[in-house]
């Protein structure tokens, strides 16, 4: 992130099935049911904000207030740019978001969690942290993972 900007970056296999129907830059719900690269993040409070991308550049964010308990005042994040690229076997991503508009700040304390889902002949799920001895939940409380900012240029 900077100052201004949340960018999200993802490469994941697959890339190649998409909702029907949806363009690159629209705000579409349901893109989880295809292939999807998903970031969501979470406050202190348990209030977190999820967002998906698909491989043609369709987008969608929703906020919860709590574990799967979505919002009634959730806006949509405003989305900067989505640039997607489809390649043999995967896919990438870029998004960028208004930090301003974010309904949950992503900043120091806040926790994340990247996930994604490749439908090949059964569905891949992939999770920087998966939950353990549980299905997939990418929604899961114990699937977040602290955020550390860093200054550019400075070494881990």
């Amino acid at each position: 992130m900077d100052t201004a900007t949340a960018w999200f970056c993802c490469s994941l296999p697959g890339g190649s099935r998409v909702k029907s129907g949806t363009a690159h830059g629209e705000f579409v719900e349901g893109l989880w049911e295809y292939d999807v690269a998903e970031l969501f993040v979470r406050d202190a409070h348990g209030a977190y904000q999820e967002f998906n991308l698909a491989p043609n550049g369709a987008w969608w964010s929703m906020t919860h207030t709590e574990y799967r308990v979505r919002s009634n005042e959730s806006r949509p994040a405003r989305c900067l740019s989505v640039a997607t690229t489809i390649l043999d076997g995967h896919w990438e991503v870029v998004a960028a978001f208004d930090r301003r508009s974010l309904q949950v700040p992503l900043e120091e304390g806040s926790l994340v969690h990247v996930t994604g889902i490749h439908y090949a002949a059964q569905p891949i799920y992939l999770s920087s942290k998966p939950p353990r001895d549980t299905a997939p939940d990418f929604h899961h409380p114990l699937c977040f993972s602290p955020v550390r900012v860093m200054p550019v240029g400075v070494a881990v």
